[in-house]
């Protein structure tokens, strides 16, 4: 599962998607739409949840297909929109308890527990990626400093990374898909990987 840009709407010659993938990342091959995924419901920080029906693209060369997830509608396997997956992360660098986030975003307490351990666990990578990628959108960028944490020093390397992003190629997105998209979906769950 790729997550990837919205396009906006209107947008002359747009296929309604940018960032896709062009090439498989198992095989190399070129990606073809596919279809759709199953519907999904997201659920907003505030508001009925979101319906989103991803769109599928398949492999011309080793047949896999693969769901091309909107940032906009959250992250790989979770029943939450970005942002409010982001509030419990910032809320936990603040030093606010999983069960006080929760309850202020009256979700599960180990649904944000969940949330904040899988964040924590592979800070140092979001860190890493972020940061690489804030030096090539601003080469004259210095690097964010520590903060204290793994996961206040990963969150601020993401927010560097999304402005820097923003200040190149003009405002792509909200901040928080754009995140998702910058950690290359290390926000969610690891990928499911199927039993032989």
């Amino acid at each position: 599962m790729f997550v990837v840009l919205d396009s906006p709407p209107g947008l002359p010659g747009s296929s309604g998607w940018s960032g896709a993938p062009s090439a498989c990342p198992g095989c190399g091959g070129r990606l073809r739409w596919w279809g759709y995924a199953r519907v999904r419901w997201i659920r907003a920080r505030s508001g009925p949840p979101l319906r989103v029906r991803p769109r599928r693209v398949r492999c011309a060369g080793c047949g896999v297909s693969h769901v091309l997830l909107p940032a906009s509608a959250g992250v790989p396997r979770h029943a939450d929109a970005v942002p409010v997956i982001g509030a419990a992360l910032l809320g936990a660098v603040r030093g606010h308890g999983y069960r006080r986030v929760a309850a202020e975003l009256d979700r599960p307490a180990s649904t944000v527990r969940g949330w904040i351990r899988r964040a924590t666990g592979r800070a140092e990578l979001i860190r890493v990626q972020a940061v690489r990628l804030a030096a090539a959108m601003d080469v004259l960028l210095d690097p964010p400093g520590p903060v204290g944490s793994p996961l206040g020093d990963a969150l601020q390397a993401l927010g560097a990374a999304v402005a820097a992003t923003i200040r190149r190629l003009g405002p792509v997105a909200a901040p928080w898909p754009l995140a998702a998209v910058i950690s290359a979906g290390l926000l969610g769950p690891l990928p499911r990987t199927r039993s032989s």
